[in-house]
């Protein structure tokens, strides 16, 4: 026997026949070896289950806020669809659903041109289908209602399903034609077939309150809409507005302090609040809230506005008058900032500016009680006449409302394109634009 192999027969592992502890380690080796790559194959996974969410989340997210926007839309919830649509977007710039939700919830904003905008890249997505030339018929119909009005009023005889949004453009399209007659035979139209619709209230509200300035009228509406629909915040902004107007500022502030939970970032709300304190005696609280509100946008007109009331309270006079020119500024149709600042003139001698001011406040009131009397006489009975147009809409540009002025100078030039008082007055006021603007340039 070779020397090998009484190696082998004395150590027999080591040649390579296997001893029960060699088997054994080889066996817990390849135990290891297994769930080592098991494990590393599990973390793999994991690891790609990760990415893929990642990156599906904000898919995921925009979805949710999507069907919720349609939702708030259905119910008339228009902040709320806004919300929840800027999250959309943020994901899904061009998206056509998105984008058709959006371009409603833009008209009923009355933000037309963002509204056109958006139907555009509908339109190049899906082409100009029933759901689009639906939907561009409710913007055309608020923009240009007399242009669009038999058809609308045709549809609802065939489609029933569509009279209630078809009512609410044409209700809308009337208001802004001060045509309030006709918008309120849009709205018992709609009453009858829809009796607790809380957007009939919200509408008829709107009416009374910035077109007939009823203010008792229109709170009651907007309650109303608000006991229907407790979530309807145009609604209750609307009756916060109406009850801060009639100086019921504690029922103001209630309201008010409700929007603020929803809309935190509102600095209208949070003026209106600062003017619910004022009312109420509360001036150091009302100062504390307003400086909030500059501090978070300096320029903010109501803010100005209201900073310089509160210190004319306090006998302020020289800061009063900063604060109050600034709101002017921003601002020249607030009634209540220029008659705080002739005061703050009057107080400071300075009679020549006080003359001038006096001269434009009286100015404004003359055209506001010109304008009420177009809005509230002559308008429902002579709807299309060039001259009460043309009037509307030199009144609004002094007023300092420029689209509103241009679009009702437009308007009589629709009526008649020969007409020469609107052409006159549209070329003057572009001419003083372009000369500002050359002025302005460095």
């Amino acid at each position: 026997m070779s020397s090998n192999s009484g190696i082998a027969m004395r150590f027999p592992s080591f040649m390579g026949v296997p001893s029960a502890a060699a088997g054994r380690s080889r066996r817990l080796t390849s135990r290891l070896t297994h769930t080592v790559r098991r494990r590393l194959g599990l973390l793999i996974l994991v690891g790609a289950i990760a990415i893929v969410v990642a990156g599906a989340r904000p898919h995921l997210q925009a979805w949710y806020h999507l069907r919720a926007a349609r939702a708030e839309l259905q119910r008339y919830h228009n902040p709320q669809a806004i919300r929840h649509l800027r999250i959309c977007r943020d994901t899904w710039p061009r998206d056509p659903d998105v984008s058709l939700l959006a371009a409603r919830a833009a008209r009923r904003a009355q933000v037309y041109g963002d509204a056109d905008r958006l139907l555009r890249i509908y339109r190049e997505a899906r082409g100009r289908d029933e759901t689009h030339t639906f939907e561009q018929l409710l913007l055309a119909t608020e923009c240009q209602v007399d242009q669009t009005a038999d058809l609308c009023w045709s549809r609802m005889e065939t489609k029933d399903a569509d009279a209630p949004l078809l009512l609410e453009a044409l209700t809308r399209g009337y208001l802004r034609q001060y045509r309030l007659g006709q918008a309120r035979r849009c709205l018992e139209r709609w009453r009858q077939l829809q009796p607790e619709n809380p957007q009939i209230f919200y509408l008829e509200g709107v009416a009374q309150l910035d077109y007939l300035h009823a203010m008792s009228t229109a709170a009651s509406c907007f309650r109303r809409a608000v006991e229907l629909d407790p979530d309807h915040e145009e609604a209750r902004l609307g009756l916060a507005v109406a009850l801060l107007d009639g100086k019921s500022f504690a029922r103001a502030a209630e309201q008010l302090q409700h929007l603020r939970q929803c809309q935190p970032d509102n600095l209208r709300i949070q003026v209106g609040l600062a003017e619910c304190l004022e009312g109420q005696g509360q001036n150091t609280e009302a100062v504390e809230l307003t400086d909030d509100v500059l501090a978070r946008q300096p320029g903010y007109a109501p803010a100005l506005a209201l900073r310089g009331q509160l210190a004319l309270k306090d006998g302020q006079w020289v800061e009063a008058e900063n604060w109050l020119r600034q709101a002017l500024r921003g601002d020249p149709t607030d009634h209540r900032a220029r008659y705080g600042l002739l005061r703050c003139l009057e107080q400071s001698g300075q009679d020549e500016e006080l003359r001038r001011e006096r001269h434009q406040l009286q100015q404004m009131e003359d055209d506001l009680a010109r304008f009420n009397e177009i809005v509230t006489q002559e308008i429902p009975q002579r709807p299309t006449d060039p001259a009460l147009h043309c009037t509307l809409g030199q009144l609004l540009l002094r007023g300092g409302k420029r689209q509103e002025g241009l679009r009702w100078l437009q308007s009589a030039l629709r009526i008649d394109p020969k007409y020469a008082p609107a052409r006159q007055a549209l070329t003057n006021y572009l001419s003083q634009a372009n000369a500002k603007s050359q002025s302005d340039s460095p």
